[in-house]
C-alpha cells in the first residue's frame, strides 16, 4: 500500500469515531461547529457559540508554531537568513507541502512563508526542529507555552496539525492565541497577511481565500483535516476597530468563509461593546463535551474504515484512552491513578494496555475498557476537568488498527 493511500486510510478511520460524547448519550445530530468572535484590542466577546468545546486544530496549529519560531528569533536563537536543515523526517510529511528534499538547507524566512501562507507541512517540520532539535520536543514546548499565554485547553502533538487524536484546542484558545500573535510579535503580523509568495519564480498563493475576498480583512491562517472540518482563524480592521473570528468545523471551505464573513458583518455592524461587556477570561475554562466532534465529509468516506474493525472482542465495550508511555510500567501507573480519580463518576472499567503499531521507539497506550458510552464521555468530562488527557472510543474503534490512537 503506497505511503498516500495508508494515510487515507488513517483520516478515514479517524473521521469515524463517534460524535455522541455530549452530557446527553442520545444526542445523534453532528453540532453546526464552534465559533468566537472578540474585539482585538479588549478581548470583549461578540458572539459565541460552543467556544469552550474540544475541537481539532488542524492546520490552525501553525500559528503557534509560527509565535514559537517568532521567539527563537527575538531570543537570537535563529535569524530570518538562516539556514536550516530539511530532515528525512521533515521531508516525509503528508501534504500539503512544498516537496522540500531531504538533506536540503532552506532559510528560516523562506520556510515561515511556506508554512503560513501555503500551510506547507514540511516547512513547519523542519523549523520546528531548527528550534528544538526534533518536533516531539518542540510540541512538548507548544504545550507549554499554550499554558503560560492562558490555552488551558489545548494540547499540541506536532507542529503541523496533522491529524493526532491528542492534539485538541477550542475556539477561545485560538483566540487567545491569535490577540497574543498580534500583541507579542506585531512585527511579524505581515507574514499572515500575504496573499502570496515566490519559490523558484513562482508566485505560490495563500490557501486563506476568505482573507483575499474580504474588505478588511488582513490575515490569519486556514485549517482542515476529516476530523476538523475546515478552520479559520480571520482577522480584520475597519476605521480603526479590529476584530478576531474563528471558525471551527465548516463542512467545506465555502461555508466556512461564508460564516466568516458573517460574522464579521455582524461584529463591524454593531457598535463597540460596552466596558462591562464580557471577555475571553469570563467565558468557561470546562470544555462542553469530553472529546472533540468529527466532521465527516464528502472527502473523507468512513465506511471502508468501519468495516476493518475486528469483532472478536479483545477489548470489550466503550474505552478510555488515556495516553501513550515509554513503558507498560507508566501506563499502569497512569491506569491506577486515574481510576482512583473516576471513583466518584464511575466504578466500572478494565484496564488495558496496548503496543502502538507502526511506532519507532516503542510506545505503551493506557486504556480502561468495558464501559458504556454514557460512563464513557462522563469519566472524560471528569478526567478533562481536572487536567488529564482522555479520548473515549466507540466499541468498533476500540479494535481497529487503523484508528490514529493505535
Amino acid at each position: 500500500m503506497s505511503g498516500w493511500r495508508r494515510w487515507a486510510l488513517l483520516l478515514a478511520a479517524l473521521a469515524c469515531i463517534s460524535p455522541a460524547l455530549a452530557t446527553n448519550p442520545a444526542r445523534a445530530e453532528l453540532p453546526k461547529g464552534a465559533v468566537l468572535v472578540i474585539e482585538a484590542e479588549s478581548a470583549a466577546v461578540l458572539q459565541s457559540e460552543n467556544a469552550t468545546h474540544l475541537w481539532y486544530p488542524a492546520s490552525l496549529t501553525k500559528v503557534m508554531t509560527a509565535y514559537m519560531v517568532f521567539e527563537a528569533l527575538a531570543d537570537g536563537r535563529l535569524a530570518l537568513d538562516q539556514k536550516v536543515p530539511v530532515s528525512k523526517h521533515a521531508a516525509g510529511q503528508s501534504p500539503t507541502k512544498l516537496g522540500l528534499g531531504a538533506g536540503k538547507q532552506v532559510r528560516v524566512d523562506l520556510l515561515l512563508d511556506a508554512m503560513i501562507v501555503r500551510s506547507a507541512n514540511d516547512a513547519a517540520v523542519a523549523l520546528a526542529e531548527a528550534v528544538s532539535g526534533s518536533e516531539e520536543a518542540f510540541a512538548t514546548a507548544m504545550t507549554r507555552k499554550a499554558r503560560a499565554l492562558g490555552m488551558r485547553r489545548t494540547v499540541f502533538k506536532n507542529a503541523s496539525g496533522l491529524p493526532d487524536p491528542m492534539q485538541v484546542t477550542t475556539a477561545k484558545d485560538m483566540a487567545i492565541l491569535a490577540r497574543a500573535q498580534l500583541n507579542t510579535f506585531p512585527q511579524h503580523f505581515a507574514r499572515f497577511s500575504k496573499t502570496q509568495f515566490m519559490l523558484n519564480r513562482r508566485a505560490r498563493p495563500t490557501t486563506n481565500g476568505w482573507m483575499v475576498g474580504y474588505p478588511g480583512a488582513d490575515g490569519f491562517k486556514t485549517g482542515f483535516t476529516c476530523g476538523s472540518g475546515y478552520n479559520l482563524i480571520g482577522t480584520a480592521e475597519r476605521d480603526g476597530r479590529r476584530v478576531i473570528a474563528v471558525v471551527l468545523g465548516g463542512k467545506t471551505s465555502g461555508v466556512r468563509n461564508a460564516r466568516m464573513t458573517k460574522l464579521m458583518n455582524a461584529a463591524f455592524a454593531a457598535p463597540s461593546p460596552d466596558a462591562d461587556a464580557g471577555t475571553l477570561g469570563s467565558l468557561p475554562a470546562t470544555p462542553t463535551a469530553a472529546v472533540p466532534y468529527v466532521l465527516p465529509g464528502g472527502q473523507c468516506a468512513v465506511a471502508p474504515a468501519v468495516g476493518t474493525a475486528p469483532t472478536d472482542g479483545k477489548l470489550p465495550g466503550w474505552g478510555l484512552v488515556l495516553g501513550s508511555f515509554g513503558s507498560k510500567a507508566q501506563a499502569n501507573a497512569v491506569i491506577k491513578g486515574h481510576r482512583q480519580s473516576l471513583k466518584e463518576v464511575t466504578r466500572r472499567g478494565r484496564p488495558a494496555v496496548i503496543a502502538k503499531l507502526r511506532h519507532d521507539p516503542q510506545l505503551y497506550t493506557a486504556l480502561l475498557v468495558d464501559l458504556n458510552q454514557r460512563d464513557a464521555g462522563e469519566a472524560c468530562k471528569h478526567l478533562w476537568s481536572l487536567g488529564h488527557y482522555c479520548l473515549a472510543v466507540p466499541p468498533k474503534l476500540l479494535n481497529n488498527p487503523d484508528t490514529l490512537w493505535r
